[in-house]
């Protein structure tokens, strides 16, 4: 009977520790209107936490605790981030004009960094 309260306890434990990481397949997309053209684009907090796991990783964006400190340090801000999407195909080449967006993108970014 003790094994069986121990196994149960350390499942439970084992099972309320693992996350399911957004997956850069499973971005969600939103379409906006900018202009006279429809874009789409990545939601602002699909491209923070894809940075924050890594996806940019390649690109001189840290990852989880250096990418909290990079972006309280003001080395990363929106317009990086961005580009970096668009660099790597996630957002097309107008996102960066778009100054909503970049907004969003900015109050995301400070929000990882400053909860």
């Amino acid at each position: 009977m003790m094994k069986h309260l121990i196994f149960a306890g350390l499942s439970s434990a084992l099972l309320a520790s693992v996350t399911t990481p957004v997956m850069a397949s499973e971005e969600v997309a939103a379409v906006t209107n900018y202009g006279q053209q429809a874009t789409t684009t990545l939601l602002a907090t699909t491209l923070v936490q894809l940075a924050y796991q890594g996806y940019f990783s390649d690109l001189g964006i840290p990852s989880h605790a250096g990418f909290i400190h990079a972006v309280a340090a003001d080395k990363i801000d929106a317009e990086t981030l961005i580009k970096s999407a668009i660099a790597k195909g996630r957002l097309n080449n107008n996102a960066l004009g778009n100054e909503e967006y970049v907004s969003i993108v900015t109050t995301e970014l400070h929000a990882v960094a400053f909860p």
